[in-house]
Order: structure tokens, then C-alpha cells, then sequence
């Protein structure tokens, strides 16, 4: 670590490192908000503004502290877990990597919001270590941005004081983006050629700030979407229910409380994580993965949610060009298999209500469960490896396809992908399951060494494919254009001619068309799904808001008195 980089910027002078071995230039913890603590709790956040008159230098040596979090059934596959005592609610930092001090210099720039179901993770875990892309030629920025309840509970419909709660994660990523275009110039990135990046709640987190109305100038040139799960994140209805359920949980009784400042300065957020933990074991794979996120708020922050917009309408004016990647995995619902012993004991009946029913109705479950078994899957499949690739789609697969071509239809120059390679062990389960594109796709392999997403598969192959893939992500990102010498040509998506993608396996092919005839199934579907979307648990009939056997605990900081609320 040589040479101190100093840059004014709207959040006051900051102070760098450099990483000889690659002249790397490196920025960690810059402040980009206020701390959402106190009084900021569950509000929108404030851009960052330095102490007055203070023209001391800020050190940015050591990424900020990750938000609140508990432990996904994932991050342990993953290894991803992050200690309490590096958490807090004061979060909103920023990373930032450069291969230039160059105002001058316009790097194309890569904005990556990070993974982890809006649930879990940060930005400055070393898998997202953005020197790899910086050697690349581009200026890498990551950040943290407040998760589960404290950034995506829906409350507003409760309490005035509340509007915006339902998205202030996503708020958070939008003073990010405002910071980054107003300052990104000192660091040697282009402002006017950033390209959004996000892998499975990333992905999804930029697809609503496409059409947020809080979003509302051009922020981005182009963005990359690997495997968005739109279909996990709540309708209005719903997001408002849970809303309600976090509140009873803690011991409010909603609407009549006056909670507003015994939520934002009395409950520990401890017992807010707690609480939280009530929504993640729904009786649908759907919502039990995602029980917070991106949800419609009658267009205060977003006009409805993910999969009823992109179903069918365009993106907004000012984002009406802008280009894009979007893909897949193969076996998205694998990366799950893990945590579910029951899966393969499973019969027909078990699956379509377990996983299928409470989303679609029994009808539609019922109907494309069938169009699998007999018209998708091979004769004799059974029925785990039917509900295996049913899941795969409903999480991810026919949502991408489905946005590929609504963004297509729509004049936006689409490059769609499917992800197949898979660690070279008969033992794996994962395959290619979710989250293995965006591993390979950052290069960072040595950080997964030991991981079931990489198996003992041959190290040569892998570390070549991860670099095709990131090459085509450094070529998209600098043009529009992922094509490079390394791998075929990768064509347009287009609606008239094929509908054609590239596939990353070991060798890398291109097929005319991904599509097969559950893509149709669905559309019927969702025509429905989008005019009266279902939810599991109706208000008056959840045990959940019954449950009076819990005890929640809320300290007043400052006193020594504490209080008991029954749930």
C-alpha cells in the first residue's frame, strides 16, 4: 500500500491508497449519506454533508461498517457471514477503485449493487474487490445501502411520518447513483458512461430504479441484470400486510399507535432483527427467500411492483435508450437444495401446493405444473426434478426472458445469456445455480477457493471462463457491445428474426432460441397475476398476528428503564 490519493468531493477531501503491485488507486468508507440512526431511522436518506469550515482530510482506508443484518440459509453456502460487531446502522458508505487520478481520463464507470435478497450482505465483501475490473481499465464503485426491515418495510400507509419507508434501500442506491455522477469525475470515471451492475436483489434493485419516480434523470448508459428474482418481492397489498405484522410483532398495535418515535428511538435494532426473522418462513419458497424489497408504494417511490411493470410497459422517457444485459442460470433453484432434505420425498401434489399455490391459484399452479411434466421435462421425470425446474423458472428464468422481450419490443438493444457451467463433481447439487454467473463474472475466484459453487473442477478452466465473462462485461461497459475476441459473436436479442443468447459454459456457443413452451404458460399466467396478484396469508386468518407468546424488549438509550411489550 503506496501513495496517498487526495480528491475534493461533495462529501469534503478524501484520502486514498494505492496498490503498487497494480497501481490500483483505492478509496474505502466514503460517506455518501447521512447515518440513518435516530430520528433518520425509517426515513429517506439525506445526502452526505461534511462539518462546516472543516477541511481536514478524510482517511478512506477501511470500508465503512455493513448494515444490520441476520444470517440468510444462503450466506452460509456462501460463507458470507457477516459478524455483528462489524455492523451498525450507521452504513452508507462507499467503495470506490480506479485505474487513473485523471479528471480527465473518462473511464467507463461500473456502479455494482450488491447481492443478498435485500436481506443481507455489503458492498465491500472481497468477492466484490473491484481491482480485478480496475486493471481492466474501468473505475469500480460499490456501497452499502440499509436492508430488511430498517430499508424496505412498508409503513407509509400507517403513518404520514413513515411515506417512503417502503423503499428507502432503494432511496439509499439513488443518492448513491446522485453521488457517483456528481463526483466521479476526480476519481477518472466518465459521468456520462456509467453502467449499472447488479446480480439476483442487485438486479432487481436497478430495475426499479429505472422506473422510480425518485429516480428521475438519466443515471445510467446502459445496465447489467444477472438473474433478477422479480417475482419475490411484494405487491402493494401485501408489502402493506407485512408492514402491519412487523409492527404487531413488536408490540404496536397499528393504526391507532402513535409509534413514530418509539420505533425510530426506543426499539434496539436487535429486537428489530428479531422481529424481521417472522417474515422469512412463508409457506411459499417466493416469499420466504425475499421477505422484504423493492415494492409498489402508489408511485412515491415506485408505481407497482417489478414483475407487473416489466411485464409489459416501457421504461420512462429519460431511460428510454438504454442498453442492456440480462440472464440466468441454468439450475437457479439449486442453490436452495441445500437447506430443503424434503425436496426429492416429494410427489406431485405436495409440490404445487407447497411452492405453486399460494403465488399463482390452484388453477394456474395445477396448469403449468402439468405443461412441465409432459410437454418440458423428459418422460418418467420425476417429480422433484419437475418442481426443480419449475422453481428455477418462477424464480428467475421466465422473468428475464419475459423482460428481454418486453425491453426488445420496446426499442432498448437487449444481449440475453444463459449461464451453464457448473463445477466439474458428481457430488455437486449446485450446478449452475443461482449467484454463479455474477462469482465468475468479477474474476475473483481465489475468493471462493473451497466453495460449492466452484467445486474441485479444473482451476485453468475455470479462471478462463471467468475471464470471457468479465471481458464481455469491460467491453459492454466501454461500448454497449460485450463482443470481444475471446468468445462467438454475441448477437442482439431480436424479437423478428431469433430470439438468441450466448451460452458461458465450458465452451461457449450461441443458440438461436432459449425460450420453451413454459415461456407461453406463463405468459397466461401473469395476465392474470398482474390485474390481482396473490398473496399466502390473508390479515384475518394469519396465525402470525395471533401469536401472543413472545416478549419483545425496547431500551430508551439514555435511561435505565426498560419495557416490556407483549407480542
Amino acid at each position: 500500500m503506496t501513495g496517498l490519493p487526495i480528491v475534493n468531493t461533495t462529501s469534503g477531501r478524501l484520502q486514498g491508497f494505492t496498490k503498487a503491485e497494480h497501481n490500483i488507486h483505492v478509496f474505502m468508507g466514503i460517506p455518501y449519506a447521512m447515518p440513518p440512526t435516530g430520528n433518520r431511522r425509517f426515513k429517506p436518506p439525506e445526502p452526505y454533508i461534511p462539518p462546516k469550515d472543516d477541511n481536514t482530510v478524510r482517511e478512506c482506508f477501511n470500508a465503512g461498517l455493513a448494515a444490520p443484518q441476520t444470517q440468510m440459509p444462503f450466506d452460509t453456502l456462501m460463507s458470507v457471514e457477516i459478524d455483528a460487531d462489524k455492523q451498525s446502522e450507521d452504513c452508507l458508505y462507499m467503495n470506490i477503485w480506479t485505474p487513473t487520478m485523471d479528471p480527465e481520463a473518462k473511464r467507463p464507470v461500473l456502479f455494482w449493487i450488491h447481492t443478498g435478497a435485500c436481506m443481507s450482505g455489503s458492498g465491500d465483501q472481497s468477492f466484490w474487490d473491484g481491482t480485478n475490473f480496475a486493471k481492466k481499465d474501468v473505475v469500480v464503485v460499490t456501497f452499502n445501502y440499509r436492508l430488511g426491515a430498517l430499508g424496505w418495510m412498508t409503513l407509509d400507509h400507517l403513518a404520514e411520518k413513515f411515506d417512503g419507508s417502503a423503499n428507502n434501500g432503494l432511496l439509499d442506491q439513488i443518492v448513491a447513483a446522485e453521488w457517483v455522477k456528481n463526483n466521479i469525475k476526480v476519481f477518472g470515471g466518465d459521468p456520462n458512461n456509467i453502467t449499472g451492475y447488479g446480480s439476483s436483489a442487485g438486479a432487481c434493485c436497478l430495475m426499479a430504479m429505472l422506473i422510480s419516480p425518485k429516480a428521475n434523470r438519466r443515471y445510467f448508459e446502459r445496465v447489467i441484470l444477472q438473474s433478477p428474482p422479480m417475482f419475490h418481492f411484494s405487491p402493494r397489498d401485501w408489502a402493506k400486510f407485512k408492514g402491519e405484522l412487523f409492527l404487531r410483532s413488536l408490540g404496536f398495535n397499528p393504526p391507532g399507535d402513535d409509534f413514530d418515535d418509539e420505533l425510530r428511538n426506543q426499539v434496539d435494532v436487535q429486537t428489530i432483527l428479531e422481529s424481521q426473522s417472522l417474515l422469512t418462513s412463508w409457506p411459499n419458497f417466493l416469499e420466504g427467500l425475499a421477505p422484504v424489497g423493492p415494492s409498489g408504494d402508489d408511485n412515491k417511490t415506485l408505481p407497482c411492483s417489478l414483475i407487473e411493470y416489466y411485464y409489459h410497459n416501457p421504461l420512462p422517457e429519460h431511460n428510454k435508450d438504454i442498453d442492456i444485459i440480462i440472464g440466468y442460470t441454468r439450475d437457479e433453484f439449486n442453490i436452495f437444495f441445500p437447506f430443503l432434505p424434503d425436496f426429492h420425498q416429494m410427489d406431485d401434489e405436495m409440490f404445487v401446493k407447497t411452492y405453486f399455490t399460494h403465488v399463482f391459484g390452484r388453477r394456474h399452479a395445477r396448469e403449468a405444473y402439468e405443461i412441465y411434466k409432459h410437454q418440458i421435462l423428459p418422460p418418467f421425470s420425476p417429480p422433484s426434478e419437475v418442481a426443480r425446474y419449475m422453481c428455477s423458472d418462477v424464480m428467475c428464468r421466465i422473468s428475464v426472458l419475459l423482460t428481454a422481450e418486453n425491453l426488445a419490443r420496446h426499442g432498448h438493444q437487449v444481449h440475453l445469456y444463459e449461464w451453464r457451467y457448473e463445477a466439474n463433481d458428481v457430488e455437486n447439487i449446485i450446478k449452475a445455480a443461482h449467484m454463479v454467473d455474477a462469482i465468475f463474472s468479477w474474476d475473483n475466484l481465489e475468493y471462493w477457493e473451497g466453495n460449492p459453487f466452484l467445486g474441485p473442477g479444473d482451476v485453468y478452466e475455470r479462471d478462463r471462463i471467468a475471464k470471457q465473462v468479465s471481458q464481455s462485461i469491460v467491453a459492454f461497459a466501454n461500448s454497449s457491445d460485450p463482443n470481444h475476441s475471446g468468445i462467438p459473436y454475441w448477437p442482439k436479442y431480436d424479437l423478428n428474426q431469433c430470439k438468441a443468447g450466448i451460452i458461458f459454459d465450458r465452451e461457449v456457443t450461441v443458440e438461436d432460441e432459449l425460450y420453451h413452451n413454459g415461456v407461453n404458460a406463463w405468459k397466461t399466467i401473469l395476465k392474470d397475476y398482474v390485474k390481482n396478484p396473490l398473496f399466502p396469508y390473508h390479515p384475518k386468518t394469519s396465525y402470525l398476528i395471533n401469536n401472543t407468546s413472545k416478549t419483545t424488549t425496547i431500551s430508551n438509550e439514555g435511561d435505565n428503564n426498560t419495557k416490556k411489550r407483549k407480542l
